[in-house]
């Protein structure tokens, strides 16, 4: 299906002017300590509603390209969190959460045809996991202090128009389908020596160099997208010394 959308006007496009957001919010949860207290544990369920949800709009023409802000007249996001930490030993925890969301534009009165669709920015789904451990070196009074973490996050939109196809400025049109990041993993690492004053650490962010778009701006008038790279495996040593102890 192709819609035609054959102006900024009929867009609802203001270049200076936009609504306030306002969000109704309500949430459920549970806090536990299991496990003699080794163990800790958090839920939550909530649903947002939100009304003129402020969103950013990308639109190419003779004027160049714009960055916009834009209303979404109704949207929900409801979901699911959930976080645990573990104290394994004296000297390791591990620890993990994830998050759940399913949002929906409900009412766009400037662009219609996306009602159904994903809220742009709005991932699928988020998640953690990792083990830290601290352990004494013997009767140096130093500890070797280690780090290992991965995060995930979901399939992501960047547009509220997604799968249609568009007419766009020029009169041709313009396809979006392809304004969403697929699902990464980052994997990150630190590991260091510690003293009462001091302490020297390595870190790696993006240890397994995982490439992965930042961000998504959908140029259909062109062809296609623009697309950010997120930045590539980083590596560093951080020095920290502590006065007056």
């Amino acid at each position: 299906t192709i819609t035609t959308t054959p102006s900024l006007v009929t867009q609802g496009i203001s270049y200076d002017d936009y609504k306030k957001e306002v969000a109704k919010a309500a949430e459920i949860g549970l806090k536990a300590e299991l496990l003699d207290r080794t163990l800790s544990l958090n839920l939550a369920a909530y649903r947002t509603d939100v009304e003129d949800m402020q969103i950013f709009n990308f639109l190419a023409g003779p004027f160049g390209l714009l960055r916009v802000v834009t209303n979404v007249d109704e949207a929900t996001l409801q979901g699911v969190e959930a976080d645990l930490r573990w104290r394994a030993n004296q000297y390791v925890n591990l620890f993990a959460g994830i998050g759940l969301l399913d949002s929906e534009i409900d009412k766009y009165d400037a662009r219609p045809y996306t009602k159904g669709n994903k809220v742009p920015y709005a991932p699928e789904y988020t998640a953690t996991a990792g083990v830290d451990f601290v352990v004494p070196m013997g009767n140096s009074g130093m500890s070797l202090v280690a780090r290992l973490d991965a995060s995930f996050t979901g399939e992501t939109w960047f547009s509220a128009v997604q799968e249609e196809s568009v007419v766009t400025l020029f009169g041709v049109p313009g396809d979006y389908s392809k304004t969403s990041r697929d699902t990464f993993t980052l994997l990150n690492a630190r590991l260091g020596i510690s003293a009462d004053q001091w302490e020297v650490t390595a870190w790696a962010r993006n240890l397994t160099d995982e490439e992965y778009l930042a961000e998504v701006i959908p140029a259909p008038e062109f062809g296609g997208t623009f697309s950010h790279e997120a930045p590539g495996r980083a590596i560093g040593l951080d020095l920290k010394y502590s006065f007056g102890r």
